[in-house]
């Protein structure tokens, strides 16, 4: 663009002169050319060129002249600048109309091709216009000049045209293609048709284009020459050009043509589906387009193309749906998806032609089956294309679920790349087939993937991101909690703040609200992410819909009046934005209603200047925002009542009462509202105003005319009266001139209408003032009133003020002026009530509720006459449920339900029915519990009735005597419904039913919870208490009541109720007590055990009080039981799943003291059979019993000697008492037993059997047996066997048996037994009347007879001998036991013996030896050793008899230990004999008794005679060598008795053991497999000498048997003997142990090194054998790697002592160090006082010359360095050793990690402690510290810098500072640099840690010792310096900013040739100091010490000249 074009006005000035020059007939035909060409570039150039040639009126004239007539170069000209002028819409017509037309089409057919070219292109350009149909204009010039067949003739000729000639010409027929032109209907039928063909298949992709799309054209617009351009083969030619590689412009033609002619051709259909067009088609749609217009043409004429050829868009989608399904090498998925989703995006539900019904979720079906998280990409996008494209048509996806949610989550995954587009993928797979977006999106983790989303920068991916959480935190609350804890909240607040996408924001806000309204956590979350701040900018720049959402979720979020934010609000109201300020009113008036009363009160305040812009805004001009601020206001007023009188508003001053005027009625209705809401109401009334002339003037004559005229003149007034009364001080006025008087006569004697009149009249000062006012002395109008009410139609408006005025009379309280109440005309004539119950029931629903508010009155003194009546008329009930049920009115529904109250009590059956035939039960039960609800205005509405208690019962009509009632009182609204509905729900359990639907038992429930927490307070209904009980009993008689969770939850209310003094509400809580228990409801029965119920039920039975009849009535009515306290606890104590609970605890206490002597004996029985039940449900109940005082009750019962038949139940449930074994422990048991003992001895008869049957159970226990008072019952029971009485003597009998278990306590016991008690047993053993039992039960009493000497001794002891062996000879196995056991015990005494032989005792007793039952045969064989003792015949005797056989199998069958102790004593006594025990029978005995020995069960005695026996047998050489035993089973059972209790089993077994162990057999296998387990078991045990022998063999067997001796325990055994911690404890056990675990772990390291514990490895230290040692630290090495916690246990074992001493020692040394660099390395161990310790060992082993390891020198070093990188060490006073032991290795070449172990470990030491730095120093450490600073190692070199800088960096030790120390760090940076320029621009500051360390140092340094500065070595660090200048690292410059601005302080006081060779090297940093002054933001510190500098330094002069220069020329 040439400069001139920039300026404007050259522009126009010269375009208008060239114009000028064309214009002008004075220019020659050069000029012009030249000024037409000229005219041409500046319109090419620059649009408003254009406008301005366009705005000459000279332009258009020139330029179609010279067309017309110039020159050829000057028509070109002139003809292309039409052309571009024809660019702009507006200058078309202009060139059109102007003529432009005939020159073109001249110029058309010139010769030169340039001319024709500019031609064609004008006219295609002017042919824009025809496109238009609107332009009739343009159309008919075309028309007249005959542009159409001018273009076609040069189509048609046969000269080649110019294919850009070509292409222009056809476009302009596409243009100019209409049906106006009748040229183009000829032209087709003459051959048009193969011209366009001809066009279409030449090579000018113009040409084709436009060919295509004329064709397109001419189908459309002339649609019966289809059938001509089919046959002419069009369809072929469109498919091979669509087939074809050609221009997409030419591809969007044809497919445009083809969807023209498929759409109007069947044939044309079918031909392009045989040319497999719908493939071609396909493939077009997806094809890349070039611009949004082609694209637009391909995807929209393509896809309906598509639509065309498979008969529809519904049948496309379904067919490429199929097709889809293809294998992918059969056809192009990827193109038929990209179809199928634009088809998706196009389809509209008002195609008429689709032949196929559509099911979307088929194809939704198809595209989730083909989407797959692993796919190529293109098909991935495609599918998602059309996914989207679905989920996208709002009318196609209608039938879809979760639309919006898989829309978004296309979104997503869309936008989404590599693996997070395959989880997306997964997410929108898994919602689309089970339709759970939570469980899709995988719940908590998929929020997880969102949250990252919000932050993106896309605004796209914001915008889903943002709606996908708003939509799921709608439907799932669950994650709005999982939003929060991603953290979710900030982004959100960030869109919203900084988000540029409204629609993001507009969710952001949605997702927020979500958050605020699920929980107060999130809600506190929100509001301390800061979300306020930015939802008040929202409110202020957002849209409409963005400011409602924010403003709903402030409202939801803010919870307090924060003054801030009040102050924000009012910001916005003062701003211009937001221009509506609905949203701002509605916060502020949530904020304010938050406020205080201070905060409103308190002027200046941000609440008081609050409420002002509120009030303010009700002068505003907009009526919208004075209705907002109004009804904010009025919202406010009435939600904060503390308000009302508070803000010091006067109503006459009121802004509010002001504005009630002049605004509109909406405006007006809220400012009422607002007023009364603020009036307070405390103030006085306000002064009625006077009446004005006129109106007193009128009201005067009116009443004056009604009082004297003549009847039928004095009714006209009325109707005027009766209006201007409604006016309340006219009222007081007329009240003031006796209108009552004249209002009466009309009643009493005036027509219908005049009566009317005069009620209506009535009625308004009825309304003004009250009855006592209105009516004077006694003046009566009621009757007329009646009489009108009769004569009324029911639907006349009249009827409703005769109402109005009967319900305030009824409502009115009469005073002393009255000596008769008005109002008793209906108790006088109770017949009047029928007029009122006609008006129930059939008025209109407004006459209706009249009667019921009259009505409702007469039921205090008319309740039966009002039930007789509305019973008689049945349909009044109907309509009586209707109004109760549909009226707002409070009275209403009460008095309905009273009045239904009064019918349900005449008869309840049809009133019930009659409810239920007229439909409204159910709404009618929905209304009573409705107005039973606590927030219900009926519950509070009270109403004055008879009191219920008496007349439910007695049904009578209670007469009026001097206007007052018998027993008043004033129940509620609530009460009256609850007790309708109990007599309600009594008739019917239907009903019930219906009641609990309503949530009638939940009302219930919350009423008498109220009770419940108001006990103690005054009850304003006192009826109501009992009679919701009532209705709770009535409806707990059905199963689902009782098991709903409101009754359930009433039981600690129902348990307060029972303690009430009132006796029938604890009467009715006991019926619904029943009725839960009754219902076997394990819950609710639960609940009343644990509560107070079972008590005041249990003092409830036998109550006697004279109301009890009553109540009984009341239980009769409502069908409930009689005595509910009775039935419950029976039911209580009867059921058996209360075995466990609080009832028990609860109720025997109360049971208990009705058994004590001074009960009641006639509730005993009950008592009694309740306390058995009790005792039956087990132990724990018994026990309560007992501790309540059962037992003495019980038994001071049977001491009275009752004789009556409840002893025997008190005799069993002391029986049963006794069977527990925790109530013989109770302290009350002995005294219980002491008193049954006590009516042994006393009593008599069947009182002292009852007592021995209680007995007999108590002694079954063992602590009342072993008690020695229980004994005191030996000599009662003892004699009472010499009863005659058979079932006394029995109980005696198993009464002794069960005492007499017991272990004798004292031996004169038996002195208490007068006589020989043996002497009644033998009678009873030898008697034959006796029975077996008895016998059984005599012998077991034998036995305990027989543990006296002297009683064993006696006579009568040998006389009971023969009868007990005729009792084991009886068989029975009981008989057998009891004689057993007492011959054994008789046996006891030698004597018996010989006796025993006699009766061949022995054969009998070996007969047993073998019994099933384990104790004959102990007895058996006991009785056998007995006999057997001292008596080696008769030993040998039983070995024949094949006693060890029989023994032996005995223990083979699991045998009692104690019957295999007796075998065990049986083979010792039988091994005593030297031939048996050498006998092969012995042999059998020693594998049973070793495996009798093995059991721990089995007695010392046992164990000893099974040691002693097998010691007998062993101790011969020869059997031991014979016994086919492996050795380790023989040794193994003896190894557990080494650790026996008893001493002589130990001395025993170790015997055996020694003895064994000593044996050839024994020393020839002990390194034998076989004996692996037993010698790791004897390794364990501490007998020195068999451990000795154990380890022996084990050391062997541990190289063979490695695995064995470890799968044998063999390593906890190990451990055992390692860390055992005996003094005495030999070395060489120790070792051997040792040496035994180091076998083991080397067998299997990986395994076994993890099961030895760490303590065991430390121990291994301290071996003198150097293998284990190693062995033991790789163990511990090992062990650090898995778990580097363990080397604190290592710590604790003493490894760094054992270690140590391996260091000092030199042996192990590497390991050693390494472990102990392992151990020092944990920080906790570092903490310990042992790392103190070690200090000085690691540094002597270092100093030891002796110590040759360098390796090992290293890890003691790094263990150095990390111990004293803890301060409390690094301090110690071994420190300075520590630093000269480290200083000795770097003393010779050290490697250079030992020099940085060293540095790092000499750093730590010197930074904690000036001891050390102090030994560093002394110890040459400064010199070779230096010598590391020239290192070539980073790390060394800087740790080195480091290092000088903690040493110096105080005067600790100024005495070894130098300069060298200043030379050695500038010859660091030389080293690392070797020249100064080069290292500021390559290599000095590559190592920049380095030099940023020496440069500190050098500053440090020089800050410390001010001395340095005028050294040379000072000054030769200045270029240093002056290059970390230029280095750019910060922390290198301001270091070196700081030296040198330290130098320059010290220029003064040093030698002036130094300061100034020092400045002049400083002076060189003055450009770089420059350049860093000019950056953008140095530090102010930086900015002071550059200025500082740069004054002082050489050269400032020049440098400020320089500034300002440059200021100059800035300034120009």
């Amino acid at each position: 663009m040439t400069p001139e074009l920039d300026d404007i006005e050259k522009v126009a000035q010269t375009t208008t002169r060239l114009i000028e020059q064309l214009h002008a007939k004075k220019s020659t035909a050069q000029e012009k050319e030249l000024s037409s060409a000229r005219l041409l570039g500046l319109a090419k150039g620059k649009k408003e060129c254009r406008k301005i040639i366009g705005r000459n009126v000279n332009a258009m004239p020139s330029f179609i002249s010279l067309v017309r007539n110039g020159t050829p170069l000057a028509k070109l000209n002139s003809a292309s600048i039409l052309t571009v002028l024809c660019k702009d819409e507006n200058m078309r017509s202009k060139l059109l109309i102007g003529g432009c037309i005939p020159p073109l089409l001249s110029l058309l057919k010139s010769d030169s091709v340039d001319a024709r070219r500019a031609a064609a292109e004008a006219i295609y350009e002017v042919s824009l216009c025809g496109i238009d149909d609107d332009d009739t204009v343009g159309t008919k010039i075309f028309v007249t000049e005959g542009v159409v067949p001018s273009l076609w003739d040069q189509l048609k000729m046969k000269k080649k045209q110019d294919q850009t000639v070509e292409g222009y010409l056809v476009g302009a027929l596409r243009n100019l293609c209409g049906d106006r032109d009748c040229f183009w209907t000829v032209t087709l039928e003459d051959g048009g048709v193969d011209i366009i063909l001809k066009l279409l298949q030449s090579s000018n992709a113009v040409s084709q284009s436009n060919a295509a799309s004329l064709l397109a054209r001419l189908i459309r617009t002339f649609p019966f020459s289809v059938s001509k351009i089919v046959e002419s083969g069009a369809v072929q030619v469109l498919a091979q050009l669509l087939g074809d590689e050609i221009n997409l412009v030419v591809r969007a033609s044809v497919v445009n043509a083809l969807e023209a002619i498929t759409s109007k051709s069947e044939e044309a259909k079918n031909v392009a589906r045989d040319l497999d067009g719908i493939h071609l088609l396909i493939s077009a749609v997806v094809t890349s387009p070039v611009d949004e217009e082609n694209e637009r043409i391909l995807r929209s004429y393509g896809t309906q193309a598509l639509a065309n050829l498979c008969g529809g868009m519904s049948a496309l989608i379904v067919y490429l749906g199929g097709l889809s399904l293809s294998p992918r090498l059969t056809e192009p998925i990827a193109d038929i998806l990209g179809a199928l989703a634009y088809a998706l995006r196009k389809f509209q539900p008002s195609s008429h032609d689709d032949k196929v019904t559509l099911d979307l979720t088929l194809t939704e079906g198809v595209l989730v089956k083909l989407l797959k998280p692993r796919d190529t990409q293109l098909i991935q996008e495609r599918i998602l294309e059309a996914m989207s494209s679905l989920y996208g048509n709002v009318d196609l996806s209608q039938s879809l679920n979760n639309v919006d949610t898989k829309r978004v989550l296309v979104g997503l995954t869309i936008l989404a790349t590599g693996d997070p587009r395959e989880r997306m993928i997964t997410c929108l797979s898994n919602l689309c087939k089970y339709e759970n977006v939570w469980e899709a999106i995988g719940k908590r983790e998929g929020i997880q993937i969102l949250i990252p989303f919000l932050g993106l920068s896309s605004e796209l991916h914001q915008e889903l991101s943002v709606e996908f959480l708003a939509i799921l935190t709608d439907k799932v609350e669950e994650s709005r909690w999982a939003v929060t804890s991603a953290g979710g909240i900030p982004p959100l607040l960030q869109i919203l703040e900084t988000g540029v996408s409204h629609k993001a924001k507009d969710y952001a806000v949605r997702v927020l609200w979500n958050l605020c309204c699920h929980s107060e956590e999130i809600r506190l979350c929100v509001e301390k992410a800061g979300a306020i701040p930015v939802l008040l900018g929202l409110l202020q720049n957002g849209g409409a819909k963005a400011q409602e959402n924010s403003a709903n979720t402030l409202l939801k979020l803010i919870k307090t009046a924060d003054p801030s934010v009040i102050e924000q609000v009012q910001a916005l109201f003062l701003g211009d934005a937001p221009k509506s300020k609905t949203h701002l009113i509605r916060v502020l008036g949530h904020l304010l209603a938050s406020a205080s009363l201070e905060e409103f009160v308190t002027k200046g305040s941000a609440a008081n200047n609050g409420l002002r812009s509120l009030v303010q805004r009700l002068a505003s001009s907009n009526e919208k925002m004075k209705e907002n601020a109004a009804s904010v206001l009025a919202d406010l007023f009435s939600s904060r009542k503390d308000l009302c009188g508070g803000l010091g508003f006067d109503e006459n001053d009121s802004p509010c009462t002001k504005l009630l005027s002049g605004n509109t009625h909406a405006v007006a209705t809220q400012l009422a509202h607002a007023i009364g809401s603020l009036s307070n109401p405390t103030k006085k009334k306000i002064v009625q105003k006077k009446l004005s002339g006129p109106e007193v003037e009128v009201i005067r004559p009116l009443i004056k005319s009604a009082k004297t005229n003549p009847i039928e003149s004095a009714e006209n007034p009325m109707s005027t009266l009766a209006n201007l009364l409604s006016d309340p001080n006219i009222a007081a006025e007329a009240l003031a001139d006796d209108v009552v008087s004249a209002l009466t006569r009309i009643l009493r004697e005036g027509t219908v209408q005049g009566k009317r009149n005069a009620s209506q009249a009535l009625h308004h000062l009825l309304k003004h003032f009250q009855v006592n006012d209105v009516f004077k002395g006694n003046d009566q109008c009621l009757p007329e009133l009646i009489e009108l009410l009769n004569a009324t139609d029911l639907n006349n408006s009249a009827f409703i003020d005769v109402l109005e005025v009967l319900s305030l009379l009824a409502k009115a309280k009469y005073g002393a002026n009255f000596s008769h109440n008005p109002f008793s005309a209906f108790t006088e004539a109770p017949s009047s009530l029928d007029s009122l119950v006609r008006c129930v029931a059939d008025g209109h629903p407004l006459v209706q509720d009249k009667a019921i508010d009259i009505l409702s009155r007469f039921c205090k003194t008319q309740f039966v006459a009002l039930g007789e009546v509305l019973v008689t008329r049945s349909k009044s009930i109907s309509s009586l449920a209707n109004r109760t049920t549909n009226s707002s009115s409070p009275e209403i529904k009460v008095g309905g339900a009273l009045l239904l109250l009064c019918a349900a009590k005449k008869d309840k059956t049809l009133c019930v029915e009659v409810i239920g035939r007229s439909g409204h039960s159910k709404s009618l039960v929905s209304s009573l519990l409705d107005m039973s609800k606590q927030n219900s205005l009926c519950c509070s509405y009270r109403v004055e009735i008879q009191r219920p208690r008496s007349f439910i019962v007695n049904n009578l009509c209670l007469k009026m005597g001097d206007s007052d009632m018998v027993d008043p009182v004033t129940v509620l609204g609530s009460t009256i419904s609850m007790w309708f509905l109990s007599i309600f729900c009594s008739s019917h359990p239907n009903n019930t039913l219906t009641v609990m639907e309503d949530n009638g038992l939940e009302i219930i429930a919350e009423k008498l919870q109220r009770y419940k927490f108001n006990t103690q307070e005054e009850v304003s209904d006192s009826e109501e208490k009992w009679i919701l009980l009532s209705f709770l009993a009535v409806m707990s008689q059905e199963q689902d009541v009782v098991s709903s969770p409101a009754v359930s939850n009433l039981v600690p209310t129902l348990a307060v109720f029972m303690q009430f003094d009132q006796t029938i509400d604890g009467y009715f809580t006991a019926q619904v007590l029943a009725a839960l228990v009754l219902s076997r409801n394990d819950k609710i029965i639960a609940e009343i055990m644990n509560s107070d119920i079972v008590e005041a039920l249990i003092n409830s039975v036998g109550n006697t009080e004279s109301e009890t009849w009553n109540l009984y009535a009341l239980a009769e009515e409502l069908s409930l039981l009689q005595k509910p306290c009775e039935a419950t606890l029976e039911a209580l104590f009867k059921d058996e799943r209360l075995r466990r609970g609080s009832l028990t605890q609860k109720s025997i206490p109360l049971l208990v003291n009705l058994v004590k002597p001074n009960a009641n004996k006639q509730t005993l029985p009950v008592v009694v059979q309740l306390l058995s039940n009790i005792a039956e449900w087990g132990d724990s109940s018994k026990l309560l019993i007992a501790e309540a005082g059962g037992l003495i009750a019980l038994a001071e019962y049977l001491s009275s000697s009752p004789q009556d038949s409840t002893e025997l139940t008190v005799c069993e449930l002391l029986g049963s008492l006794f069977q527990c074994p925790e109530i013989t422990h109770h302290k009350t048991a002995l005294s219980s037993m002491k008193q049954l003992i006590g009516i042994l001895h006393l009593a008599c008869g069947s009182t002292r059997y009852s007592a021995a049957r209680a007995l007999r159970e108590l002694f079954s226990s063992e602590h009342i047996r072993d008690s020695e008072s229980a004994w005191k019952a030996l000599s009662p029971l003892v004699e009472m066997l010499r009863t005659t009485l058979e079932s006394e003597r029995d109980i005696a009998l198993t009464a002794l048996v069960k005492l007499t278990i017991a272990k004798c306590p004292r031996p004169d016991i038996f002195n208490c037994i007068e006589g020989n008690p043996l002497d009644n047993i033998y009678k009873i053993l030898h008697s034959e009347s006796s029975s077996l039992e008895s016998k059984t039960s005599a012998a077991r009493i034998c036995a305990f007879l027989f543990t006296s000497e002297h009683l064993r001794e006696s006579s009568s002891a040998a006389d009971c001998m023969v009868p007990i062996i005729s009792l084991i000879r009886s068989g029975t196995s009981t008989a057998v036991e009891a004689g057993m056991v007492a011959v054994n015990r008789l046996l006891d005494s030698k004597r018996y013996t010989e006796a025993a032989e006699e009766h061949d005792c022995v054969n009998l007793f070996f007969g047993f030896v073998a019994s099933g039952n384990y104790v004959i045969s102990e007895g058996a064989i006991s009785c056998l050793v007995k006999m057997a003792k001292d008596n080696t015949p008769r030993k040998m005797d039983l070995i024949k008899m094949g006693i060890i056989e029989q023994c032996v199998g005995q223990l083979s069958t699991h045998s009692p230990s104690s019957l295999c102790s007796v075998i065990g004593e049986l083979f010792r006594v039988l091994t005593n004999v030297g031939a048996v025990a050498r006998s092969q029978e012995a042999i059998k005995m020693v594998q049973p008794v070793l495996l009798v020995l093995r059991r721990k069960d089995l007695d010392f005695q046992g164990q000893l005679g099974g040691l002693q026996a097998v010691a007998n047998i062993l101790e011969k050489p020869m059997l031991l060598e014979s016994i086919n035993m492996a050795s380790s089973a023989i040794i193994t059972p003896l190894i557990p008795l080494l650790e026996s209790e008893s001493i002589t089993v130990q001395h025993a077994a170790a015997e055996l053991l020694t003895s064994l162990l000593e044996s050839q057999r024994f020393q020839e296998e002990i390194a034998t497999k076989d004996l692996i387990v037993p010698l790791v078991k004897l390794a364990g045990i501490r007998v020195r000498n068999l451990q000795e022998t154990a380890l022996m063999g084990l050391e062997k067997s541990s190289i063979t048997w490695t695995k064995e001796v470890a799968d044998a325990e063999g390593i906890q055994e190990l451990s055992k003997v390692i860390i055992d911690e005996d003094p005495q404890l030999p070395v060489s056990l120790w070792e051997s142990a040792a040496f035994i675990l180091s076998n083991i772990l080397r067998f299997n390291p990986e395994h076994y090194y993890f099961t030895v514990p760490v303590s065991v490895l430390t121990k291994m230290l301290f071996s003198t054998a150097e293998s284990t040692v190693i062995l033991a630290i790789d163990a511990l090495i090992i062990h650090e790697k898995k778990d580097s916690s363990s080397v604190v246990e290592m710590s604790e074992s003493g490894a760094l002592d054992a270690l140590l001493d391996l260091l000092r020692s030199h042996h192990c040394q590497e390991l050693s160090a390494r472990l102990v660099e392992l151990i020092l390395r944990n920080p906790k161990v570092r903490e310990t006082k042992l790392c103190k310790l070690v200090i000085t060992p690691l540094s002597e082993y270092i100093l030891d010359i002796e110590t040759r390891s360098e390796s090992a020198k290293l890890l003691v070093a790094m263990a150095l360095r990390d111990i004293s990188q803890y301060e409390g060490i690094a301090k110690a006073t071994d420190s300075a050793l520590a630093c000269r032991a480290l200083i000795s290795l770097i003393v010779e070449e050290p490697s250079e990690e030992m020099q940085m172990v060293v540095m790092c470990g000499l750093g730590n030491f010197a930074m904690y402690s000036r001891t050390s730095r102090k030994a560093m120093a002394e110890a040459g450490g400064v010199g070779l510290v230096q010598e590391m600073l020239r290192s070539s190692n980073p790390q060394v070199s800087t740790q080195a810098a480091l290092m000088i800088r903690s040493l110096f960096s105080n005067h600790t030790l100024q005495e070894y500072v130098s300069c060298e120390i200043i030379k050695s760090l500038t010859d660091t940076v030389s080293v690392n640099s070797p020249s100064i320029a080069a290292a500021m621009e390559r290599e000095l500051w590559t190592t920049a840690m380095i030099n940023v360390e020496v440069v500190r140092t050098l500053n440090a340094v020089l800050t410390t010792f001010p001395k340095l500065r005028s050294s040379e070595a000072a000054t030769a660090c200045i270029p240093h310096l002056i290059g970390a200048l230029k280095s750019g690292d910060k922390e290198a410059r301001d270091s070196a900013l700081d030296t040198i601005h330290t130098l320059r302080q010290s220029w003064r006081t040093m030698p002036t040739e130094t300061a100034r060779s020092q400045a002049v090297l400083a002076a060189e940093a003055i450009p770089m100091l420059q350049l860093m002054m000019k950056s953008k933001s140095p530090e102010r510190s930086f900015h002071e010490r550059g200025n500082s500098l740069l004054n002082c330094l050489p050269g400032s002069l020049t440098v400020a000249i320089k500034r300002g220069d440059n200021l100059k020329r800035s300034m120009g």
